[in-house]
């Protein structure tokens, strides 16, 4: 297959014909062949548009949402966990979670959202999550993304408490159990097990779950799907494991990161179960699909999240949470003071919200721009050393599975 980008419209032509995406309009066809008189009655229907300005980059309101990296400490030992979770101790306080609360709360920010994270386990930090939830409650959507190793009766308090749960979990126990093993070295499947099931027995919400897939495990990913669809799963977020942190210590039996026609395969076998069971898939790297424009890739760097470590500092990318990890010193972006000030390196969040396409040399003349946005800036930054250079590996994948995703779409 190739591809083009004539106006709005992604053009991908195959051996039975060329399939076609106008992105301003969100419509799809297929045609036998491309002729003057065939693309004349695509325009009348809503493709080969020019570029619309809902499309155009526009600086975004600042803080949008918050993010709060509760903990260094964790419960389990990941193999390929990118901040050494649990290597090192440190705990946010409720003074400071509620310092970065009452902060973001100062900005006015519209339909406020807080999510609990961290370069470890956030379940750990009991204080800091029931002081802010309590004090500030139904005036913020809650939500957390946790291993699922966390105390029943916390659990219960989460959901009494209406706060969002995404968890973390690679599939059956002999994945799981050699994946993301307790620090102990014990098995976390039966506990992470048990965590899904309580989400799932409660009317109405959703479950949701976030699997690494490594080389190994991606040979078994039908079976890990169905695991997940059997626990009473309703969301499915894949990523392929990146060789950050942990994945990339020299070590016997090291995992292997997915390569690139390995992604495609992930992402098919996921699609395929998602239109078979009627769940909902997420692929980080294609998060934009349906909604292509020249924008952020994430709310960190372009300051539409702001996320803040254990020491009240803040950072552009969770990946790199405090001054510990050697990107910091591109990476870090203020703090908030004792008095609850937001203190921002403004030419550094300047220029991190100048990282889109159009800015970006190698991608100005990509036909999937408006889908990429040019990738994860600290990906970007650990492949290539330049955050306005995207990762290669992310860019072959998006270039490969853009057309198979438009092809797959107009056959529908």
């Amino acid at each position: 297959m190739s591809a083009k980008l004539i106006c709005d419209t992604i053009v991908v032509s195959d051996t039975d014909g060329v399939y076609l995406y106008a992105q301003a309009t969100k419509r799809v066809a297929r045609v036998s062949k491309m002729s003057k008189t065939v693309r004349s009655n695509l325009a009348n229907r809503g493709f080969f548009n020019t570029v619309p300005r809902s499309m155009w980059h526009r600086r975004p309101k600042r803080w949008r949402s918050l993010m709060l990296l509760l903990t260094k400490s964790c419960p389990l030992a990941c193999e390929y966990c990118y901040a050494h979770g649990g290597e090192n101790d440190g705990m946010m306080s409720p003074e400071t979670a509620d310092r970065a609360v009452a902060a973001y709360m100062e900005t006015k920010p519209v339909n406020p959202k807080v999510t609990f994270f961290g370069a470890g386990e956030p379940t750990l930090n009991v204080q800091a999550i029931k002081h802010v939830v309590e004090k500030y409650g139904s005036r913020i959507r809650w939500s957390i993304t946790t291993s699922g190793v966390m105390p029943e009766s916390f659990l219960q308090w989460l959901i009494d408490h209406d706060v969002g749960v995404t968890v973390s979990m690679d599939g059956p126990p002999h994945i799981q159990n050699r994946l993301r093993p307790l620090r102990n070295g014990g098995a976390s499947a039966s506990i992470v097990e048990r965590t899904i099931r309580t989400l799932a027995e409660v009317p109405g919400r959703t479950v949701a779950v976030r699997a690494t897939v490594t080389h190994e495990t991606l040979q078994e990913i039908n079976q890990v799907l169905v695991y997940f669809q059997d626990l009473g799963i309703t969301t499915v977020h894949l990523e392929g494991m990146y060789s950050l942190g942990r994945a990339l210590d020299q070590r016997e039996n090291a995992l292997n990161p997915l390569d690139f026609s390995e992604m495609l395969q992930m992402v098919q076998a996921g699609l395929d179960w998602a239109r078979s069971t009627g769940r909902r898939l997420k692929i980080g790297g294609l998060t934009y699909l349906l909604t292509p424009r020249i924008g952020y890739y994430c709310g960190p760097m372009s300051g539409q999240t702001m996320v803040v470590n254990c020491l009240g500092q803040l950072t552009a990318c969770s990946e790199v949470s405090d001054d510990q990890i050697s990107e910091w010193e591109h990476f870090g972006l203020g703090y908030i003071d004792g008095k609850g000030r937001i203190l921002v390196n403004e030419e550094r969040l300047n220029d991190y919200q100048h990282r889109v396409v159009s800015r970006m040399v190698p991608c100005r003349q990509c036909f999937a721009r408006y889908i990429c946005r040019g990738g994860c800036a600290h990906k970007a930054w650990v492949a290539t050393g330049d955050i306005y250079v995207p990762n290669p590996q992310h860019c072959r994948f998006v270039r490969a599975i853009v057309p198979f995703l438009i092809r797959r779409m107009a056959e529908r």
